[in-house]
């Protein structure tokens, strides 16, 4: 059987596995939006009246829950978070707007067109960004009031909200896959709310009432429509954002007759406990959606905190622990690994998240019960620290397995910082088209692992399919010196054959990484084991095959900041690759492969990672070294 399927086209192969592993609530969520979005818009219906017509003519407003959450999260950004804020909505009224680093100079920012072809030409997240109405939200968390906003920021940004809700309707062709993405409805509904709270605060008295009008009315229908459909289709994170919109729209609207409160906290509680782990860390395994998510439990319990409801003991719990988790994750320079889908930039910088919850009362000294602590490994995630730096090894699972999208083949890799410094990265993310810069943030070979041959321990393609995955085991001992020790075989389903351990070794003043690898592609294909450095760093090698690391911004003659020792291989070589930090961002960076076999048998491979300063400085490798 296992044979038969190798001999299928990859993509029948993917496309079935995946398939195969997709929950009921997906399929069905699938079905329905298909159905909505190619059937339902060739009735001779009037989706959008239907909808118009189910706002209530007087609306009563209650913006104290938003304003509270706003006043306690602004004073928690960075300086450099508020200024960057300010610049993007200053440039965005200007007429140059920019998501994922890529930009559009308007026609006319007054009179928006919502439409542009030029949107045609970039991922389709960057138009999502702008019906998610983001320059709103940064002009909301970048100036603490109107007052302090400059006028042409507030006047276009007005304008924008009345282009809108004069020219947008609900049920044209293909409208779930754009302007009415559910996502980009709830990250809307939850900058609109946001944004009428800060244009109605402060002490200006001249906000015109059909403004107001209008930010209710929209928050309103958004509000319906996201109601009749949420996305069990996509599942993951997005179904967090519902669940927040649908509690802030609510408390924004205490005196209707909906039921968007309620809905909300079951959505939240429903994935909360499926989502977060018993560790505290989010299901998708990527640092940059855990950060995201905590920050909207965060956001719940605030605006729920600010109203004349109570917290839900279970809704505290679970953001307790996700904080937790978070600050778990927090290396030393304070800035996301970016494992998995991860960039900067998409969520709040990773201290501002942190300052933003101990302000919501989620303190420092919150920590995951006993039980849950974060070395029990679900998430899997293990930091092994020595006096000179952090390493981070991720020892879980790629992701689950009915959400392949954010999911890398990044088994075992590792990061490390050292005297605070990023050293040894990950890939990050250019963009999620599928493209071979997709490809390669997602294979072996962008990760600081053991790659055999050419072949993926887990089949991946398109922009998120992923084939039959493997699930590494992990022992790990936090005593000095920590050890770690994972193990996983490559699936049967799987067109690589083949078992591969890694052992770390944390001691006082230097890493032991140690590769074993056996099967019968070790004994045809060449093992690789590549480290991938940060931008900012240079290596050299020496006669002896050791690597040697030093920051660009020092002085030729100052000591290497890093020493790397190969172990088992005396082919040792440099490349050139690229980094993904920010979407859109593309930088050189330098990446060593350590190279052995094939050989009969097992093959073992390794390396001895030296700080400067480290007792691994004394490193021989003919072995009679100290």
């Amino acid at each position: 059987m296992t044979e038969s399927l190798q001999t299928l086209p990859k993509a029948v192969r993917l496309y079935g596995h995946t398939l195969t592993q997709l929950e009921p609530a997906q399929v069905l969520g699938m079905v329905e939006r298909t159905t909505r979005n190619s059937v339902l818009t060739r009735l001779p219906l009037d989706f959008d009246a239907q909808y118009d017509a189910a706002i209530p003519q007087a609306l009563s407003v209650a913006t104290t829950p938003v304003k509270t959450d706003l006043r306690l999260l602004r004073p928690e950004l960075s300086e450099t978070t508020v200024e960057m804020f300010q610049q993007r909505s200053r440039r965005a009224a200007g007429g140059n707007l920019t998501f994922l680093n890529r930009t559009i100079q308007l026609r006319s920012p007054d009179q928006l067109n919502w439409f542009d072809d030029r949107f045609d030409d970039y991922p389709l997240l960057w138009p999502l960004k702008l019906y998610a109405f983001e320059p709103l939200r940064w002009a909301a968390l970048g100036f603490t009031d109107p007052q302090s906003a400059p006028d042409r920021v507030v006047d276009v940004f007005d304008q924008w909200v009345r282009d809108w809700t004069d020219s947008i309707e609900i049920g044209q062709p293909g409208y779930l896959r754009d302007v009415w993405t559910p996502w980009a409805v709830s990250l809307r509904i939850q900058t609109l709310t946001r944004y009428l709270a800060w244009r109605t605060g402060g002490t200006r008295k001249d906000v015109p009432e059909k403004l107001i009008e209008a930010l209710a009315r929209e928050i309103y229908r958004n509000s319906l429509f996201l109601e009749n459909h949420i996305e069990g289709d996509v599942g993951g994170n997005h179904l967090v954002e519902n669940g927040l919109a649908l509690l802030m729209s609510g408390l924004t609207f205490p005196d209707s007759d909906t039921s968007w409160v309620s809905e909300g906290l079951s959505i939240l509680g429903r994935m909360g406990a499926k989502q977060f782990l018993s560790d505290g860390g989010h299901y998708e395994r990527s640092p940059m959606y855990h950060a995201i998510v905590t920050t909207r439990f965060v956001t719940a319990c605030a605006v729920l905190a600010a109203s004349d409801r109570s917290l839900p003991n279970w809704l505290t719990a679970m953001t307790t622990q996700a904080v937790a988790y978070l600050r778990f994750l927090c290396p030393p320079d304070e800035r996301l690994p970016l494992c998995n889908d991860a960039v900067f930039g998409q969520a709040l910088p990773l201290a501002d998240c942190l300052r933003y919850a101990a302000a919501a009362g989620f303190e420092s000294g919150d920590r995951p019960a006993p039980a849950c602590n974060p070395a029990s490994g679900e998430t899997g995630y293990y930091w092994l620290n020595t006096d000179h730096g952090r390493l981070l090894v991720d020892g879980g699972p790629v992701g689950p397995s009915h959400l392949p999208g954010h999911s890398h083949n990044d088994l075992l890799s590792i990061l490390l910082w050292v005297g605070g410094q990023r050293v040894l990265t990950d890939t990050g993310v250019y963009d999620y088209a599928s493209d071979d810069r997709r490809q390669y943030v997602r294979g072996v070979a962008g990760h600081n692992t053991v790659q055999v041959g050419n072949t993926e321990p887990i089949e991946i393609g398109g922009k998120y399919l992923m084939g039959a995955r493997t699930e590494p085991t992990v022992q790990y001992e936090g005593t000095d010196p920590a050890v770690f020790d994972g193990h996983y075989v490559t699936n049967p389903h799987s067109p690589a054959s083949y078992q591969h351990t890694r052992k770390i070794v944390a001691a006082d003043d230097w890493w032991l990484v140690r590769d074993t690898l056996r099967g019968s592609d070790t004994e045809t294909e060449s093992c690789i084991s590549r480290l991938h450095f940060h931008p900012d760093i240079a290596i050299t090698i020496d006669e002896s095959e050791t690597v040697r690391a030093s920051h660009r911004a020092v002085a030729d003659d100052e000591p290497p900041l890093l020493s790397v020792h190969p172990l088992g291989t005396n082919d040792v070589r440099t490349t050139t690759t690229e980094y993904f930090p920010e979407f859109g961002v593309a930088q050189e960076r330098q990446t060593v492969e350590l190279r052995v076999g094939p050989e009969s048998g097992t093959t073992v491979l390794g390396y001895l990672l030296a700080p400067r300063g480290g007792g691994g400085d004394r490193y021989d490798s003919s072995g009679e070294g100290e």
